[in-house]
């Protein structure tokens, strides 16, 4: 693969994360361009990735920034930091919110608590008209419900595990699927739901992310993940859809250009 040719974005990166306290963000950014990755989206989980992300903001011009409260940051859902990210969404590049959603498998925080943030996040997602970052596991059918009521028409199921039922089900309200490094795992618990969704899902309903610094690809899965290592993805991508990488890449990125509304130059 040249990689030099391809152009990336990587949909959903925590460089705000803990595991990343003790790197070089710079280093990090400047690896993954190597490969082609022109952006970032910087995705927030909780108040202390949510402040950090916005600095870094600042020192890259290639990165995103996406602001929420992931339905496990517990004592963090409470209307203030709500309000907190809304003040925060006149800067021009905080493109999402999210990550936000319901976890049904971790259940930290209890399944009427993370409906009730679900649905304030959803509803200030509408208010501003930006996409949603959906972090769903075990919960599709009431995340589908929610989504459908409060309106939401943009966004990504970031880190997708779910059925194609499910996943045309939500492409039917206007949303993106999106793959991560763990489509590659061999004895993956989803591989043979992964490759039946992948096969069938039209590649422009199509966007990718790392989630890092989680979810490393084969083979350097259990080790600590880097935007650079997105190229794995893309590559298990292409070899299921039987398509060249090059033109995978180039309708990806496109895709998630068009739904962030950015002008690419």
């Amino acid at each position: 693969m040249d990689n030099k040719k391809l152009l990336i974005f990587d949909t959903h990166c925590h460089l705000a994360d803990k595991g990343y306290e003790n790197h070089n963000i710079n280093e990090i950014i400047n690896e993954a361009e190597k490969v082609g990755v022109k952006y970032i989206l910087n995705t927030g989980q909780d108040m202390p990735t949510n402040h950090l992300l916005l600095t870094q903001l600042k020192d890259f011009s290639n990165l995103f920034g996406s602001l929420g409260l992931h339905p496990n940051s517990k004592e963090d859902l409470n209307e203030e930091n709500l309000k907190w990210i809304e003040d925060q969404l006149t800067n021009k590049k905080i493109i999402a919110i999210g990550e936000i959603g319901l976890d049904y498998y971790r259940t930290f925080t209890p399944q009427e608590t993370q409906k009730y943030w679900f649905k304030k996040q959803l509803e200030l997602a509408k208010k501003y008209d930006l996409p949603v970052l959906l972090h769903i596991r075990e919960a599709f059918a009431d995340a589908y419900e929610m989504v459908k009521e409060a309106g939401n028409n943009k966004g990504i199921l970031h880190c997708f595990t779910g059925t194609w039922e499910t996943a045309q089900k939500f492409m039917g309200l206007g949303f993106y699927i999106s793959f991560a490094g763990n489509i590659t795992y061999q004895n993956g618990k989803w591989k043979a739901r992964w490759q039946e969704v992948i096969e069938k899902i039209p590649l422009e309903k199509i966007v990718i992310e790392t989630d890092a610094p989680y979810l490393s690809p084969e083979p350097l899965r259990g080790k600590i993940n880097y935007p650079q290592n997105i190229v794995f993805t893309l590559k298990k991508i292409a070899e299921i859809k039987k398509m060249k990488e090059k033109e995978v890449a180039e309708q990806i990125y496109s895709n998630a250009l068009r739904l962030f509304d950015i002008i690419c130059y």
